[in-house]
């Protein structure tokens, strides 16, 4: 079993969940638990933060691999995912050291604000059980189905890079609205589980996505010739925007056939 919990009060304890998971458990496995030998349970949980990517806040320290915040450890594509910064941070890193750009302000460019990594959270919250919300017990996995099912119709274009844990304007904007054209009526159920307030607050991140991919698309081609004539310490900074907008915006997947 897999859940996302929100750490306020009034929530199950992590104890309590796997008292809840004990007791469903031969409902999900389709097993007498008196028949099974047992010899470890297996429990665990990851702290995430809302605020992410964690930027550096010290000279000469940078945060790496899960402690940077970059992509989720456990989340749909997860360690996979992570992967992909590999080429950018390993570059990034190399010319921080050999121009001796490692200044608190110099390392905070290689774990930059990322509009797509922002966006989705609302996806997480979502999926959260909060108190009090007089919701559909079935309303998370109505939720899935009818975005997977979305995703689905819409082709390997859209559903593969949100199952590799890449989140891309032009893919999020179709998926929300085929599941808004085929399922009106969950609405009002995500209004209600989410609150107003985080989808204003989303909203915003939605807009920097399709601005992030208008920059990588359109600007970068531009301005990138300039940026390789410009001085070490500028072409450094310029170097980190321009992977920002492209990481940012989920341009440096590439789906293989």
């Amino acid at each position: 079993m897999f859940t996302y919990v929100d750490p306020q009060f009034g929530c199950p304890k992590l104890e309590e969940l796997l008292e809840i998971y004990w007791n469903l458990m031969p409902g999900y496995q389709d097993a007498i638990l008196e028949n099974l030998d047992i010899r470890r349970v297996i429990f665990g949980i990851f702290p995430t933060y809302r605020d992410s990517p964690l930027p550096a806040a010290f000279d000469r320290i940078l945060q790496v691999g899960d402690a940077s915040g970059i992509q989720s450890p456990v989340s749909f594509g997860g360690f996979g995912s992570l992967t992909r910064h590999l080429g950018r941070l390993s570059n990034g890193v190399y010319e921080a050291v050999s121009e001796d750009f490692l200044d608190a302000h110099s390392l905070r460019l290689l774990n930059p604000y990322m509009p797509n990594l922002s966006a989705s959270w609302l996806f997480q919250r979502a999926m959260s059980t909060r108190p009090q919300t007089n919701i559909s017990p079935t309303f998370i996995n109505e939720l899935l189905f009818a975005n997977f099912q979305s995703m689905q119709k819409l082709g390997n274009s859209v559903l593969r890079p949100f199952l590799q844990d890449v989140i891309q304007f032009g893919p999020l904007v179709k998926t929300l609205g085929l599941v808004m054209i085929s399922r009106p009526q969950i609405l009002p159920s995500i209004f209600k589980q989410v609150g107003l307030g985080v989808i204003l607050n989303w909203s915003s991140h939605f807009a920097m996505l399709g601005y992030y991919t208008f920059l990588s698309s359109f600007i970068d081609p531009a301005v990138r010739p300039w940026v390789e004539s410009l001085p070490p310490r500028n072409k450094y900074q310029w170097k980190r925007y321009l992977e920002a907008w492209q990481y940012g915006a989920g341009l440096d997947y590439r789906q293989e056939e």
